[in-house]
């Protein structure tokens, strides 16, 4: 009885006329002991030979049926053959012909003016073709590193024919990227398309990951593909010397006798492998690779002939503290196996923590020279936060230790950072360009880690030199020029005037505080005068925000745009600028006040407008005594004054204690007391505080204060704005809030399928929808004064889409069409995914008390949710608070 072919066999007979007969498929069997892994078995199909870049219809047309053959089986199996695909596949690798470009233009680094067109390798002449991307660091990295060799080596640079081609889909970003740095050593190209998956020179290229460098010969033909700048000169040295070679197809195999290859197999399975695994000497970032292959050709009527019995095959890479760990594991290995079976294929010696070692050597050299010392210091900040549930505060301290450089101006950062970034950077891309071998990511994470982690160390302790915190003097920032204007000029501060600076970008809550400060700005226009100072700092430099102005034309006239003369400016690190946006609010007298995001800058300014210089003058570090009147006061009676206060989300309330002990000398600041109220809920707050006023002064204390703005609706409107048709409390209606001005629900509604954008509707305003008659009264008043967004339009360039990306609260589905935001649900704070929002289908529901009314009421309760609120009509979708 003949036995049954493997599953693996049977899928290749189906798919194996589409390979061309001249195709030599091996399946292997490999035996692999990983120490993180075990033991591992693998059953790999190879071909030894592959599609040609001009037989890609043909390779697309043998996948589709391996991938039918192939459905139903098992993971392993389909894994099998996703391996074989890529064995085969149409690659770019040595000894293949290059062939020629297409899809690129041409850049002129004079004119920075583009040609589109292709190009093909010089015939006689040895090319050097770099694939990168301004938006891929290690590839920008690469050239870099190449594009300095060149320069220094101009007698090899006259035998080569560089070649830059960029992936970067944005032209832009492309040029931006060549003007600010010098790689003139290169002819530059860039696909049109960028990365285009149906590319398939792109495709053979493995374009998707970068960086790719290929050498190509005087006869067209690929030299060598690699990833690393570091391999580049000897590859074309050899080729020199050795003249042209092509693909090794007949390298040497071993064939071990059947008895000897299983006495291997039977010991590394039983034994060795758990020599390795049980093995606790070894560091978690060393690798050790243990593998044994069987090889067999497959002939195209199915028939096998074994090609190979392997030794034990041995790589590892493993830190200098366990070289003598993996010495005696070898050992143990070779007297089980003997030495002729065991051979070492790979072996490296790694100093991860000698790196560690030199990188601090290095920065601390560059300290010494440079007369500065590390300081240690610790941080205690002390919140009482009210708690609701319990109706008194709770504390809680945190005590940072940190290090830093004491008294470091901008001018000495700069320097320090500009010698100790090298230092960085060599072993951060030492560590980065490590093996490729992607058996060994888990440990060379590891090692990275350990480097990535000294590194953001030592680069912490020299920013918290130069960082300010709340309660210091705001300092001059440097080295930006207004929008339109190429000078520089400071951004200072004046006294008895509020500053308020916005680090910004180009996102979408950038675009949001955009809109809502605009409205701000314009309202108060004379309220602020001379008193408010607004600032917005680019975190890029004006080029990059072309369409940001194209957009938001006008902008820049309302708003003092200011932009970086460099990248990454000290300014961001002073003021701990992490993310955008980023406020910075300075008082009247020059203190900081504020260094994060803000929720109503509004209620912020109108309190900070309101406070004496006088005032803010005594406020001053607490000595002891005080400080134990306050924190008694908190656990007094007096906390019972805040009962009313009651919804967490309407309410807010944190006393801050700060200092810095710094050994010789303990700097303490200003109390805060920081808290968010609901507008009308104020004065049961002004009591518990006029108690606290009379323990300690309330002028001792910095107070940071946001108010939850609402407002009260008027209902009914009395006609509709476009037919005059009367109005009453029994009718339902809209109502637009930023013109004041009500519309029956006819005109309202009115869409014109045939016409785009806004012009579909006969009312463009965003709309409150009044379901009338109304049960319930009460929700005409309290609202959110940001639930009623801003009345945005989309932009110029941006497209009209009413498929909203988000879920249906009423019934779980897609809202498209118009967007329904209950106006009355989760008054209070601010936070994510706070809106209750409901699609047109449940709004018909809610409007006309349909049938399924009663499952919406029920699904949304727990929003607090009832058919009388209100809701906020929105015709296209531009962000979740973007309306």
């Amino acid at each position: 009885m003949s036995q049954e072919q493997p599953v693996d066999l049977q899928i290749l007979n189906k798919v194996r006329h589409l390979i061309p007969e001249s195709f030599k498929i091996e399946r292997q069997k490999k035996w692999e002991v990983l120490k993180r892994k075990g033991l591992v078995q693998k059953i790999l199909l190879k071909s030894s030979n592959r599609f040609k870049l001009e037989q890609t219809a043909k390779y697309d047309e043998f996948c589709d049926a391996l991938d039918q053959a192939t459905y139903g089986n098992n993971m392993d199996v389909i894994k099998q053959f996703e391996f074989f695909k890529e064995s085969i596949k149409p690659k770019i690798k040595a000894g293949f012909q290059f062939g020629t470009i297409n899809g690129v233009e041409s850049l002129d680094l004079n004119t920075f003016e583009t040609k589109k067109g292709n190009f093909k390798t010089k015939q006689g002449s040895t090319d050097l073709i770099v694939f990168w991307s301004s938006e891929n660091e290690k590839s920008t990295r690469t050239l870099n590193e190449l594009n300095t060799w060149l320069s220094q080596n101009q007698n090899l640079k006259l035998q080569i024919n560089p070649i830059a081609v960029s992936l970067d889909d944005d032209s832009n970003n492309f040029k931006n990227h060549l003007k600010t740095n010098q790689l003139t050593q290169f002819q530059h190209y860039r696909y049109s398309l960028g990365w285009d998956s149906s590319n398939a020179f792109q495709r053979a290229m493995e374009l998707n990951y970068l960086p790719k460098i290929a050498v190509v010969g005087k006869e067209n033909q690929v030299i060598e593909v690699t990833r690393k700048a570091r391999e580049v000169e000897n590859i074309i040295k050899t080729y020199w010397e050795a003249g042209s070679e092509s693909e090794d197809e007949g390298k040497y195999r071993e064939l071990l006798d059947q008895q000897t290859f299983r006495f291997i197999k039977k010991a590394l399975t039983q034994q060795i492998s758990d020599l390795l695994s049980q093995n606790k000497s070894f560091a978690k970032s060393d690798f050790i690779r243990l593998s044994l292959t069987k090889c067999y050709k497959i002939a195209q009527d199915g028939s096998k002939e074994i090609v190979e019995r392997s030794h034990l095959k041995v790589s590892y890479e493993v830190s200098v503290q366990s070289t003598q760990t993996i010495k005696l594991f070898l050992n143990n290995v070779t007297a089980v196996l003997g030495k002729d079976n065991v051979q070492v294929k790979r072996s490296i010696v790694k100093d991860p923590k000698g790196m560690l070692d030199m990188i601090t050597s290095g920065f601390q050299d560059v300290l010494k020279k440079n007369y500065k010392v590390i300081q240690e210091y610790t941080i205690r900040s002390e919140y009482f936060n009210y708690v609701h549930e319990k109706e008194e505060f709770q504390p809680d301290v945190q005590v940072i230790s940190k290090k830093s450089i004491q008294n470091l101006t901008f001018k000495e950062y700069q320097t320090i950072y500009s010698q100790v970034l090298p230092i960085f950077k060599k072993y951060q891309q030492e560590i980065d360009d490590s093996d490729d071998d992607s058996d060994n990511d888990e440990e060379q994470e590891e090692d990275k880690r350990l480097i990535f982690d000294r590194v953001n160390e030592l680069t912490d302790c020299l920013k918290s030199g130069l960082e300010l915190s709340l309660g210091q003097p705001f300092q001059t920032i440097q080295n930006y020029h207004p929008f339109g204007k190429d000078q520089v000029i400071d951004i200072e501060h004046k006294d008895d005037q509020v500053l308020i600076v916005m680090y910004w970008d180009d996102n979408q809550q950038c675009n949001r505080q955009f809109t809502q400060i605009l409205k701000v700005l314009l309202v108060n226009e004379e309220k602020y005068k001379d008193k408010i100072r607004f600032v917005a700092l680019s975190k890029h430099k004006q080029e990059t925000y072309e369409l940001f102005f194209l957009k938001n034309q006008g902008i820049e006239e309302v708003i003092e745009f200011y932009f970086p003369k460099e990248e990454n400016q000290a300014d961001q690190v002073q003021y701990n600028v992490k993310s955008f946006p980023h406020f910075i609010v300075i008082d009247k007298v020059g203190s900081i006040r504020i260094q994060s995001q803000i929720e109503d800058l509004e209620s912020i300014l109108t309190s900070y407008i309101e406070e004496s210089i006088e005032s803010l003058n005594q406020k001053g570090p607490l000595n002891d005594d005080e400080y134990s009147e306050i924190t008694q006061f908190l656990y007094s009676d007096a906390r019972k004054k805040l009962s009313q206060l009651n919804n967490k989300r309407q309410f807010q309330l944190s006393f801050i204690f700060k200092e810095i002990d710094q050994g010789e000398k303990v700097v303490r600041f200003a109390p805060i007391i920081q808290y968010t109220i609901r507008e009308g809920k104020q004065k049961y707050l002004d009591t518990f505080l006029a108690l606290l006023n009379k323990v300690v002064p309330l002028s001792n204390f910095q107070i940071n204060q946001t108010v939850q703005r609402t407002l009260n609706l008027l209902f009914p409107g009395k006609a509709c704005k476009l037919c005059q048709n009367e109005l009453n409390d029994q009718t339902q209606q809209y109502y637009s809030p930023f013109s004041d001005e009500f519309y029956c629900v006819k005109c309202a509604e009115v869409v014109d399928t045939k016409a785009a954008g806004y012009k579909k509707f006969r009312v463009q305003d965003n709309l409150i929808f009044f379901n009338a008659p109304l049960v319930d009264k009460s929700v005409l008043n309290d609202i959110d004064v940001y639930r009623l967004g801003n009345n945005q339009k989309v932009k110029r360039g941006e497209q009209y889409t009413q498929n909203h990306a988000l879920d249906c609260n009423g019934c779980d589905g897609d809202v498209k069409g118009f967007r329904y935001i209950a106006l009355n649900c989760l008054p209070g704070k601010l936070t994510d995914l706070a809106l209750v929002d409901f699609c047109q289908d449940c709004f018909n529901q809610i409007r006309t008390g349909g049938p399924r009314l009663e499952k919406i009421v029920k699904r949304t309760k727990i929003y607090g949710y009832n058919p009388s609120m209100l809701l906020l009509r929105i015709p296209f979708y531009m962000g979740y608070y973007d309306y």
